[in-house]
Protein backbone atom coordinates (compact mmCIF):
# COMPACT_ATOMS: atom_id res chain seq x y z
CA UNK A 1 0.00 0.00 0.00
CA UNK A 2 1.35 3.51 -1.05
CA UNK A 3 2.15 6.02 2.05
CA UNK A 4 0.40 8.99 2.62
CA UNK A 5 2.17 11.44 4.44
CA UNK A 6 0.04 13.86 6.97
CA UNK A 7 2.14 16.10 9.00
CA UNK A 8 2.81 19.45 10.48
CA UNK A 9 4.85 21.92 8.39
CA UNK A 10 6.58 25.08 9.09
CA UNK A 11 7.06 25.63 4.67
CA UNK A 12 3.72 27.36 5.59
CA UNK A 13 4.20 29.24 8.89
CA UNK A 14 2.26 32.38 8.94
CA UNK A 15 4.03 33.43 12.71
CA UNK A 16 0.64 31.90 14.53
CA UNK A 17 0.28 28.35 13.69
CA UNK A 18 1.67 25.77 11.53
CA UNK A 19 0.00 24.16 8.66
CA UNK A 20 -0.78 20.90 7.97
CA UNK A 21 0.62 19.11 4.93
CA UNK A 22 -0.87 16.08 2.57
CA UNK A 23 1.89 14.66 -0.05
CA UNK A 24 2.40 11.47 -1.57
CA UNK A 25 4.97 10.53 -4.08
CA UNK A 26 4.17 12.39 -7.40
CA UNK A 27 4.01 9.42 -9.49
CA UNK A 28 1.31 7.71 -7.86
CA UNK A 29 -0.87 11.05 -7.03
CA UNK A 30 -0.81 11.56 -10.59
CA UNK A 31 -2.34 8.38 -11.56
CA UNK A 32 -5.50 9.83 -9.95
CA UNK A 33 -5.47 13.53 -10.15
CA UNK A 34 -3.40 15.54 -12.50
CA UNK A 35 -1.23 18.75 -11.49
CA UNK A 36 -3.63 20.39 -13.92
CA UNK A 37 -6.63 19.82 -11.93
CA UNK A 38 -5.48 20.91 -8.26
CA UNK A 39 -6.38 24.48 -8.81
CA UNK A 40 -9.32 23.67 -9.71
CA UNK A 41 -10.09 21.23 -6.72
CA UNK A 42 -7.20 22.92 -3.96
CA UNK A 43 -6.80 26.05 -5.04
CA UNK A 44 -2.91 25.10 -5.67
CA UNK A 45 -0.37 22.58 -4.58
CA UNK A 46 2.96 21.88 -3.09
CA UNK A 47 5.52 19.84 -4.85
CA UNK A 48 8.44 19.08 -2.65
CA UNK A 49 11.48 16.53 -3.10
CA UNK A 50 13.24 14.03 -0.84
CA UNK A 51 16.88 13.78 -0.54
CA UNK A 52 17.24 11.07 -3.29
CA UNK A 53 15.44 12.78 -5.72
CA UNK A 54 11.93 11.93 -5.89
CA UNK A 55 8.75 14.63 -5.94
CA UNK A 56 6.08 14.57 -3.45
CA UNK A 57 3.45 16.25 -4.50
CA UNK A 58 -0.10 17.33 -2.25
CA UNK A 59 -1.92 19.96 -0.74
CA UNK A 60 -1.85 22.51 2.82
CA UNK A 61 -4.63 23.29 5.00
CA UNK A 62 -6.46 20.93 7.11
CA UNK A 63 -10.02 20.94 5.21
CA UNK A 64 -7.92 20.71 2.06
CA UNK A 65 -6.01 17.80 3.25
CA UNK A 66 -9.47 15.74 4.38
CA UNK A 67 -10.99 16.44 0.75
CA UNK A 68 -7.48 15.93 -1.25
CA UNK A 69 -7.54 12.12 0.73
CA UNK A 70 -11.83 11.78 -0.08
CA UNK A 71 -10.69 12.76 -4.20
CA UNK A 72 -8.07 9.83 -4.36
CA UNK A 73 -9.91 7.07 -2.53
CA UNK A 74 -13.10 8.37 -4.97
CA UNK A 75 -10.80 7.78 -7.59
CA UNK A 76 -9.22 4.39 -6.44
CA UNK A 77 -6.10 4.84 -4.71
CA UNK A 78 -4.93 2.83 -1.96
CA UNK A 79 -2.70 4.22 0.43
CA UNK A 80 -1.57 4.15 4.04
CA UNK A 81 -2.32 7.59 5.98
CA UNK A 82 1.35 8.12 7.78
CA UNK A 83 2.10 11.09 10.46
CA UNK A 84 6.16 10.26 9.68
CA UNK A 85 7.22 11.86 6.14
CA UNK A 86 10.61 11.69 5.01
CA UNK A 87 13.26 14.63 5.06
CA UNK A 88 11.34 16.75 2.29
CA UNK A 89 12.60 19.76 1.02
CA UNK A 90 10.21 22.65 -0.82
CA UNK A 91 10.77 23.07 -4.46
CA UNK A 92 7.09 24.66 -6.08
CA UNK A 93 3.61 26.19 -4.02
CA UNK A 94 1.22 27.39 -6.63
CA UNK A 95 -1.45 30.04 -4.97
Amino acid sequence: MEPLYEYLSTWFHDGRSERVVCQGRASFIEEFISRDEFPTLFGGYALSENQTGHDYLGVWGSRVCKRFRRVLRERGASFQLSSDPPKLRLKVRTP
